[in-house]
């Protein structure tokens, strides 16, 4: 099974490298085959519906259709076992 998540922040770089790694190793636990890409927030509706994913560091104002989850579990270290298990149920559904 291979998905496509975006990871996105305000600047495109910083906390989503951090979050990327993590998410993309527990998706590989669980028998998920993850390609990805680094965006800023503001590039998300362009590429909406051509992802499976969006995995997002910062507050976002637009409606989007593609699932979005936000990172901050992952960046603060609490409930981030519960958000990687999240990523892994949206992927899997």
């Amino acid at each position: 099974m291979k998905k496509s998540i975006v990871f996105a922040c305000s600047s495109g770089i910083a906390t989503s490298t951090v979050v990327a790694e993590k998410v993309v190793d527990h998706c590989k636990n669980n028998g998920i085959d993850v390609t990805y890409q680094q965006a800023i927030i503001g590039e998300l509706p362009s590429l909406d519906n051509s992802v499976d994913l969006f995995v997002v560091t910062s507050q976002v104002e637009t409606k989007l259709t593609t699932p979005l989850v936000n990172a901050l579990p992952i960046i603060t270290g609490i409930g981030e076992d519960e958000l990687l298990d999240k990523i892994v149920g949206i992927l899997k559904g």
